[in-house]
């Protein structure tokens, strides 16, 4: 009988794990689309863009 508890509590555990990577998934593919979006082509801007968003921030 404790087989039967102890395999429901199991499904729930594997359904929750599935529902968290699917979620993590879609969490790290939106950060990396909005990441894109505003990062100049050139390494010799990220410095103009690092003070671009701390003034933003700041004000």
């Amino acid at each position: 009988m404790s087989e039967i508890k102890s395999s429901g509590t199991k499904g729930y555990v594997v359904m929750g794990a599935a529902i968290a990577l699917l979620l993590f998934v879609f969490l790290v593919v939106y950060i990396y689309k909005a990441n894109n979006s505003g990062v100049p082509e050139s390494p010799e801007y990220y410095g103009q863009l690092l003070l671009d968003t701390v003034e933003a921030q700041l004000a």
